[in-house]
């Protein structure tokens, strides 16, 4: 079989770099006298990106779709954020399937797929800890064993080529903080002879000429559409490159279409009035919006991960609550010792820690922690119960160490801006 394959993988709503991409892969199919399959290994949403973040990701597939693309993984940016309730509105409006054979159940994917001959099965990062709470009402299956039987399958089918769209990643990711099953190299390794290809993501890994590890091309190009992958499958011979994608590459209209009707559909939405606010809206109200909600005797919030910037008195639009507010937290509770809280607390309140960042919230500073409720005077032996979001209360956040083994409720899946418009007593749109 003659074949080319391109990949993006990890574009995290760059809408400008998408366009681009877009813009080589049709003049690649107008120049290749052979097949030409672009796919997506996971990851295309992003929190912080308006478009994205607005639409709950969902606005970038309408683009994904626009840009060209046959078939993708779902990666892990949505459900871990929105909850996998998302996933189905993403497929109503892509234009391929969205493969996931390693969690379940979850509406609007796939296993597999099946195109001219060659097969794709996907799978992607089970974060297993999040999982094991059943918070989500969806468990992992054995990613090493769902990448078998995906594949049996397509051969039986009579897929040529197999490939695995893989967001399980090339390196282990936050390594620090924990582990999963298995990673593309180990992948490689236990599926000589029924996978050919892993396109891979999650770990923005830049390949540039792919790794062959037995029969098995790995192939990933980097994240946020600065690579174009292309991938060429001549018989048994096959060799991985990477495109670069620069600012001089002209954004293809139809992605740019696509993002425009998808900003218009928003729009009437966006304008309506959702309170009149008597106060300026920011952390610390949303402190004490968060401790009420959550029957707490104490709530934390840390500014970044609550509102980017605080909101003035007077009518507030909900586009400006949701400019202001990026956040994909979840409300949350648990119990901790009176020493605990106070520990966090005060790292929260040192200024070189505000000063810090995470990978979440892009770079940007953490700035002061809002405390609601009384936590003058604490009793470091007695139990309290806490709110705040998966940010201050998991250890991602650097606010809980790992050892506390935290017990954590989360409301799911409201995410931050939603409980702020709840609380404002506003009816909720989604996509």
């Amino acid at each position: 079989m003659r074949l080319t394959i391109l990949h993006t993988n990890d574009i995290h709503g760059r809408v400008d770099g998408l366009a681009r991409v877009a813009t080589f892969v049709e003049r690649i199919k107008a120049e290749t006298p052979h097949r030409v399959i672009y796919v997506d290994a996971g990851d295309v949403e992003e929190t912080t990106t308006r478009l994205s973040n607005l639409t709950k990701g969902v606005a970038m597939h309408r683009l994904l779709s626009a840009a060209g693309c046959e078939v993708s993984v779902v990666g892990n940016a949505v459900w871990l954020r929105y909850g996998p309730q998302v996933i189905p509105a993403q497929a109503a409006v892509a234009r391929y399937p969205l493969l996931l054979a390693n969690l379940e159940p979850v509406e609007g994917v796939q296993p597999t797929a099946l195109i001219d001959g060659v097969g794709f099965v996907g799978v992607t990062d089970p974060f297993p800890d999040f999982l094991g709470t059943g918070l989500f009402g969806i468990y992992a299956t054995d990613a090493l064993e769902a990448v078998r039987a995906g594949a049996r399958a397509l051969r039986q089918q009579g897929a040529e080529i197999v490939v695995c769209l893989s967001h399980l990643g090339y390196r282990r990711p936050f390594a620090e903080v924990r582990e999963i099953a298995v990673i593309d190299p180990e992948l490689a390794e236990l599926v000589q002879g029924e996978v050919d290809v892993i396109v891979g993501a999650h770990s923005h890994d830049v390949l540039p000429e792919g790794e062959r590890i037995g029969s098995v091309l790995i192939a990933q190009a980097g994240s946020f559409a600065e690579h174009l992958g292309r991938i060429e499958i001549d018989g048994e011979e096959m060799t991985a490159s990477l495109i670069p994608v620069g600012e001089d590459v002209p954004r293809h209209p139809a992605v740019l279409a696509a993002a425009a009707a998808a900003e218009a559909d928003l729009d009437t939405s966006l304008d309506e009035i959702v309170a009149d606010l008597d106060e300026p809206l920011e952390g610390q109200w949303v402190a004490e919006m968060l401790r009420e909600r959550m029957g707490a005797e104490i709530a934390l919030a840390t500014s970044q991960a609550m509102l980017d910037y605080p909101l003035p008195a007077g009518p507030l639009r909900r586009g400006d609550l949701w400019e202001a507010c990026h956040s994909t937290a979840n409300p949350a509770v648990t119990e901790l010792t009176g020493a605990q809280l106070a520990r966090m607390i005060e790292k929260g309140n040192d200024p070189e820690f505000q000063e810090t960042t995470t990978g979440s919230l892009r770079g940007e500073p953490r700035g002061p922690l809002h405390v609601a409720g009384d936590a003058s005077d604490l009793d470091p032996a007695r139990t309290y119960v806490v709110a705040g979001t998966d940010f201050e209360l998991e250890s991602y956040g650097g606010l809980v160490e790992p050892d506390w083994r935290l017990s954590i409720r989360y409301d799911f899946p409201t995410i931050i801006r939603e409980a702020i418009e709840e609380k404002l007593g506003a009816a909720i749109p989604f996509p």
